[in-house]
């Protein structure tokens, strides 16, 4: 039994069907290493969304513009979004090698909220109830949620180069996808896929030797820059 789960584990870890190859030196792991699908629950059924879209209905009712205004923000997928809990030195113009190396790190996890967007195509909140007002345009899938899977990732990396800041940095990732909730983009239960489908990925990302690599490089350049020893 041990055998077959290891070769089926093997045969998805090393093919995906109709994957598109990518460039070693954009990513630190492959789509075509790993099919994200296979470890992950379908995404939920029509029925079980239209349940679930009156949370998003009821939490975008008592949004309030401040609020509003951060998942407008967090739109953009970057790993300086985690500024305001990091520090104010924490920029792009202080920190080029992390920009880079983080930039990666978003590559590497994008390719892959495709594999489930793409194979269960479930649409948006606001496509099963018309009160649900979308913060950007509708153009693609919703399960899993790229941003909440962006979020993880990234908290799960920065987390690693600065531990004294673990609890902060994963309160503000969790905060980052709920904010897809809000803007009415995502079903909760599409933030918690991104979730565990960035956790599956970050595992397989830190055998990697290049990534592990830019990692002391960017930890170094962070904890510098930040002043911590």
């Amino acid at each position: 039994m041990r055998q077959r789960v290891a070769i089926a584990f093997t045969v998805v870890l090393l093919s995906v069907c109709g994957a598109q190859a990518q460039k070693a030196d954009e990513v630190y792991l492959a789509t075509q290493e790993l099919d994200t699908t296979f470890f992950m629950a379908p995404a939920p059924a029509a029925e079980a969304s239209r349940k679930e879209v009156a949370i998003v209905a009821a939490l975008q009712e008592k949004r309030t513009a401040e609020q509003l205004a951060l998942c407008m923000a967090d739109i953009k997928q970057s790993v300086f979004r985690f500024a305001n809990v990091v520090g104010e030195n924490f920029t792009t113009e202080k920190l080029p090698k992390a920009t880079a190396f983080f930039h990666r790190v978003y590559r590497t996890e994008s390719g892959f909220n495709k594999q489930g967007k793409n194979k269960w195509e479930r649409p948006r909140p606001p496509l099963f109830d018309e009160r649900v007002k979308p913060i950007e345009k509708l153009d693609n899938a919703a399960y899993p949620s790229g941003h909440s899977a962006f979020a993880f990732i990234t908290a799960i990396v920065l987390a690693d180069i600065i531990p004294e800041k673990r609890a902060e940095i994963f309160d503000r990732a969790i905060e980052f996808g709920n904010n897809r909730v809000l803007g009415g983009m995502h079903f909760p239960s599409d933030v918690e896929a991104g979730r565990q489908m960035a956790a599956m990925v970050a595992v397989l990302m830190y055998r990697n030797p290049a990534f592990r690599k830019d990692l002391e490089e960017a930890r170094a350049e962070v904890r510098t820059v930040l002043g911590l020893k």
